[in-house]
Formats: structure tokens, C-alpha cells, sequence
């Protein structure tokens, strides 16, 4: 798996994808520098929120407090980046998973059936659309326990394994879909290789908080999704 990131960054800078690659990196950039900023303003007012639910007699665990909101508030906002930058960039996307695999695959790559460019960009969209209503009851539920008392203990865990778990569904799907598996076949999929799905969640996650290299996470994961779906299948 560590072999196929590597091989990820170099496809990421190669010429083969320079043009594939632009896009998504161009909509990455802009979206998360305008969410990063937006998000990372409002974290005094959140640790300040927190602290004060605590009564005074409390007050040392604010040393525990600050982390935990801003770690917390760094995965969901890492969460919410994926779901709105990837409606934008659904069908570029879906361009650059596939010419990752022609690179890959050479006169090996069989391709799916044709779609125009105006069907596929539709297509792209549709699919977002139809995760996005997927995600939002499960967002949902974990941002309620994320308040529940006891349980909120627990939330930083809580979000890092659903955005690990958002990870692997976002972007394993663009290959999938590629290959016309349908929005339940790609469920199943995925679901059934929980380890592989939340390694590259987990490991993507932790990529995301790594500054400047956030930047360029969108095009990676996509490249690198496809590379390991390339091992799966074969």
C-alpha cells in the first residue's frame, strides 16, 4: 500500500497527468486556503464555547479542552472540505482516475462504455449528489453524539474514524465508477475490504492536516485510490 502511495506522488507531478491533474489541484487549492481560513478563525470562539460548560472549579482541564476542539474541528472541517470540493470536481475527477489508468495499463486497458464529455460531466454530478444524501444521516448522527455528555469524550475518534471511513468512500468510488459498478455495487465494494478502505482513509486524513501538502491532496487521493483499486481487482 505504501508502495502504491509513492508511485501516486510521482504520477502526480509526471507528465502523462500535468493537464488531468490541474483541475482538481486548482479547485483543492482555492477551496481549502477559503475553508482553512474560515474554519481556523472560528476555533478561539469553539475552545472558548467548550471551557465555558465546564464549571470553575474544572477550569485546569482547559490544558485537555483546546486540543481536543481543535482537533476535532480540524476533522470535521477535513470532512466537509471532501464532500463540497468533490461535488465541484466530480467529473475532473473521474478524468484523471481513468487516465490514471491508461497510464498504468498501457495497450492493457480496456475501456468502459463511451460516454460524450456533457454525459459523463452530468453523470459525475448525479453520483455526487447521490453520496452527498448517503453521508449527510451519518454526518449527522456522529455530530450528535459529538454533543452527547460522556460520549463527546470520545468525539475526536468518533470523526476521525467516519472521515477516514468518508475518505476511502469518496474516492474509491471514482474507479468504480468508471468501470460502471452502480452506486450499490461501489458500497459493497468498498465495504467489504473494511482494513484496506480505512488504512487509506486514515492515512489520507492525517495527509490532509500536513500543511502545504493539503493542497494537493484531492488529485493524490484520487490518483492514489485508483492505483490501489488497480491491485484489488487484479
Amino acid at each position: 500500500m505504501l508502495a502504491s502511495l509513492k508511485r501516486s506522488f510521482h504520477l502526480l507531478v509526471s507528465p502523462d497527468l500535468r493537464w488531468y491533474v490541474l483541475g482538481p489541484l486548482l479547485i483543492n487549492i482555492s477551496l481549502f486556503s477559503a475553508l482553512g481560513f474560515y474554519i481556523f478563525s472560528w476555533i478561539p470562539d469553539w475552545v472558548s464555547a467548550a471551557e465555558g460548560v465546564f464549571p470553575e472549579w474544572l477550569s485546569w482541564l482547559s490544558w485537555v479542552i483546546a486540543p481536543v476542539v481543535i482537533f476535532t474541528v480540524v476533522i470535521v472541517g477535513i470532512s466537509t472540505f471532501n464532500i463540497l470540493g468533490n461535488i465541484i470536481a466530480a467529473p475532473l475527477n473521474a478524468f484523471l482516475s481513468e487516465k490514471v489508468e491508461k497510464v498504468e495499463l498501457g495497450e492493457a486497458y480496456v475501456a468502459p462504455d463511451d460516454r460524450t464529455l456533457a454525459e459523463e460531466a452530468v453523470h459525475a454530478l448525479i453520483r455526487e449528489f447521490r453520496k452527498l444524501i448517503y453521508y449527510l444521516p451519518r454526518f449527522l448522527v456522529v455530530l450528535i453524539l459529538s454533543f452527547v455528555p460522556g460520549v463527546n469524550i470520545f468525539a475526536p475518534f468518533i470523526w476521525f474514524a467516519f472521515g477516514a471511513w468518508l475518505m476511502a468512500f469518496q474516492y474509491f468510488d471514482y474507479p468504480l465508477d468508471n468501470h460502471r459498478h452502480n452506486f450499490a455495487a461501489s458500497k459493497v465494494w468498498i465495504n467489504s475490504k473494511p482494513v484496506r478502505s480505512l488504512s487509506f482513509g486514515s492515512v489520507t486524513s492525517v495527509l490532509f492536516m500536513i500543511p502545504g501538502l493539503n493542497l494537493f491532496m484531492m488529485p493524490l487521493c484520487v490518483v492514489w485510490a485508483t492505483l490501489i483499486w488497480l491491485e484489488e481487482k487484479n
